[in-house]
């Protein structure tokens, strides 16, 4: 598994709509690129049928972006006359000649499902796309994820109908896509369940993620070891008497598997906490297990990798806000025990939108320590979209510590706005004695007062004080050694903006 990237030090945050056509996308996959990366996302479409008619469908969207997540180029794929899906959580796989992959379904009109399996060039430009499907028209196929082998072979997973309950499936093809193997699993002849990650590991063999159903309302973490040809080595299966939500893999060094999700204390996802749990690969057997945070509802990680000094990252959402209809990006970061270092909810906000909710499907560890995830961004709850937005492609990219600006996780916050990084000014910079902090925040944010800090290059606050809103603000220098600072204005656990200040 790839755990590092090229990249520069700078942490962003954006929402792409495609195209400005104001349609429905969200992101499942990001890439990395020497020059940037990609993100794979899901967008709605449509396509000219004849003058004033028109097809509605669903397209997979890919887009380039720059280390500083400015839009180099988007492009489209879709079969004719289907809605083509670019798969799940963490759907996509690069390739060694700078190429991708893709794997999730195609749909028909009537609802017929079949998985598909797509490869692009550097481009965006599909090569090829094929699909595998029940002959007969009557079973459904759903990809969720596709990955490169060491060998060159693509390896799906996803769930199927076609023995009648609800099972997952692995699918073997080669390098052009034709069919090896197609296997349908379940933990018990008796037992419903799906597939919904795979890592291929440096030997070939196969650890498949998903969960199985144990009886209404309680359905288990599901984990399988596989050899190349797909056949099963070992399985675990371990939870408690409620759903478990989503199940992810990622192999790390050591002969070890790291899993992650959620751990429910409730019927309906109504009570999680997000979940961790290291494996042994010869046996699947627990090493450690962790939970974090307080319990709400659908809180979980959807997805885990590792960073390249051992440490973990995890992506998924938390609806922890006043009710379960408001939900944020999670982001969290973990040593190499499964200890916390940090862990912070994330949610975009500008000039007209206010708190907007959104989570995160995917996430990529950068060589330099950052992190990047992608996810989609939606409305406030409860509130419709104001006249211009819809829901979009979010990416989000922070520092080792979990920031946008550096030096964050030293003021006490919890939350995140992502997109007000343009409403503070600092002048003069590089400033001596003092300096004037101006801020411009929306109206959607409040009026204050503020609490402003000013952080040192090694993490220490040097200063803090209470500002009333916006508006122009003296920041007292004196005494301070030159160096790097960073400003930061928060309101109570929420971080608001922030920028860096270089003192003479």
């Amino acid at each position: 598994m790839l755990v590092g990237a090229l990249a520069s030090g700078q942490g962003f945050n954006k929402r792409y709509d495609a195209f400005n056509w104001g349609f429905v996308q969200g992101g499942f996959g990001v890439l990395p690129r020497s020059d940037g990366f990609v993100t794979f996302s899901l967008s709605e479409d449509f396509d000219s049928i004849s003058p004033g008619i028109v097809q509605f469908h669903a397209s997979i969207l890919i887009t380039k972006i720059d280390f500083v997540g400015q839009k180099l180029w988007e492009k489209r794929s879709w079969r004719p006359l289907r809605s083509t899906f670019p798969g799940w959580v963490n759907c996509c796989d690069m390739l060694p000649d700078g190429g991708f992959v893709a794997g999730g379904s195609v749909e028909d009109s009537t609802g017929f499902d079949e998985a598909c399996i797509i490869r692009f060039n550097a481009m965006g430009d599909t090569i090829w796309s094929k699909v595998y499907g029940d002959p007969t028209g009557n079973k459904f196929w759903i990809g969720y994820q596709t990955r490169l082998a060491e060998n060159g072979d693509f390896i799906m997973v996803g769930i199927t109908d076609q023995n009648g309950p609800i099972n997952g499936f692995v699918l073997r093809t080669d390098n052009n896509g034709n069919e090896l193997y197609r296997n349908i699993y379940a933990y018990s002849p008796s037992s419903e369940g799906g597939i919904g990650s795979v890592v291929v590991a440096l030997n070939g063999h196969l650890y498949t993620a998903g969960t199985r159903s144990v009886a209404p309302g309680n359905s288990d973490r599901w984990i399988q070891k596989l050899n190349p040809n797909g056949g099963v080595i070992w399985q675990q299966s371990w939870g408690g008497p409620w759903h478990e939500g989503t199940t992810n893999t990622a192999v790390i060094t050591n002969g070890r598997l790291l899993a992650c999700g959620g751990a429910a204390y409730g019927p309906n996802y109504t009570s999680m906490r997000p979940y961790v749990a290291l494996l042994d690969t010869s046996d699947g057997q627990i090493i450690w297990e962790r939970e974090f945070g307080g319990l709400f509802h659908s809180t979980q990680f959807m997805v885990c990798k590792v960073h390249l000094n051992g440490d973990i990252v995890a992506a998924g959402r938390a609806y922890d806000g006043p009710g379960p209809t408001i939900d944020r990006g999670l982001l969290a970061r973990l040593n190499s025990n499964g200890d916390s270092l940090w862990m912070y909810r994330y949610f975009y906000q500008d000039s007209i939108i206010l708190t907007g909710q959104g989570q995160f499907y995917d996430l990529l560890p950068l060589s330099d320590g950052y992190t990047i995830a992608t996810g989609t961004t939606r409305n406030p709850a409860g509130q419709p979209y104001p006249p211009g937005y819809s829901q979009d492609t979010w990416v989000v990219k922070v520092d080792a510590d979990g920031c946008i600006i550096p030096g964050c996780n030293s003021v006490g916050i919890e939350e995140q706005a992502t997109n007000l990084v343009g409403a503070i000014s600092i002048y003069p910079n590089p400033a001596q004695g003092q300096c004037t902090v101006k801020l411009s925040l929306p109206p959607s944010v409040g009026n204050g007062p503020f609490e402003l800090s000013l952080v040192a290059s090694d993490g220490r606050v040097v200063r803090r004080e209470r500002i009333a809103g916006n508006g122009e603000h003296t920041l007292a220098l004196e005494q301070l050694p030159a160096g790097m600072y960073y400003v930061h204005v928060a309101d109570g656990g929420k971080w608001l903006t922030g920028g860096k200040l270089v003192l003479q």
